[in-house]
């Protein structure tokens, strides 16, 4: 069951990812990917030196951990996680590791009517049972729950259109901490049914838009 799952959820070839500027790049189009899914649910475009730091932060432990869950070389994954050793040995550490496996990690995807995509982090299968679960990786100093419904329901999206043969049992947040490990389910159907409502009306907000400045340009104020 589990090299059948793997069979299954192998990378599309066609989908680049480039850090900088943090676009998609669709191969078979040959242009870049409009919009990625962070695009549809962000509420603001500032961008606070917290919010940078963490953002550094979490792509050197996103480094480390796809490390771990691909080689499981424990050394290697630190090596990797540099100073945040101690957040990704929590996580290396952590007890659902004992019943999960990872079978998938960093799956770069594309909505291609719609022009989005996004990477998840990780697909996890149970060792016994055979069910999957989405999980997402979120690092924080201290834990606190927030609410990813709409991020998750849009990896949750574009896993469905790309994958249609795989089922999700649930869909877990990791947080990953120095002190330790939290996580936070949450039901895929509902995740991904409050997203495409998000989705079409930012779709609906980018059309608006641009039929406002085409009509600027048609009719310029004098």
């Amino acid at each position: 069951m589990k090299n059948k799952i793997k069979d299954i959820l192998v990378q599309d070839p066609f989908v680049e990812f480039y850090p900088e500027p943090h676009k998609y790049y669709d191969l078979k189009r040959k242009c870049y990917v409009a919009r990625s899914v962070s695009d549809v649910v962000k509420t603001s475009d500032f961008v606070s030196k917290n919010m940078e730091q963490a953002a550094k932060r979490g792509t050197a432990i996103h480094e480390a951990v796809q490390i771990w869950c691909e080689t499981k070389d424990k050394t290697l994954a630190l090596a990797y996680a540099k100073e945040y050793k101690q957040w990704v040995q929590q996580l290396i550490n952590y007890r659902m590791w004992d019943t999960w496996d990872c079978v998938a990690n960093e799956l770069r995807m594309v909505d291609r009517k719609r022009d989005i995509a996004g990477s998840l982090d990780a697909v996890l299968q149970h060792k016994e049972t055979g069910v999957l679960c989405l999980a997402d990786f979120k690092t924080q100093v201290k834990y606190r729950k927030k609410n990813h419904r709409l991020q998750i329901g849009g990896y949750v999206s574009l896993l469905n259109q790309n994958y249609p043969d795989i089922t999700l049992f649930t869909c877990r947040v990791i947080y990953i901490t120095p002190d330790g490990i939290k996580t936070q389910e949450y039901n895929p159907a509902e995740c991904m049914y409050d997203y495409e409502s998000a989705r079409t009306i930012y779709l609906n907000k980018q059309l608006q838009y641009k039929k406002g400045l085409h009509n600027t340009r048609v009719n310029p104020i004098l």
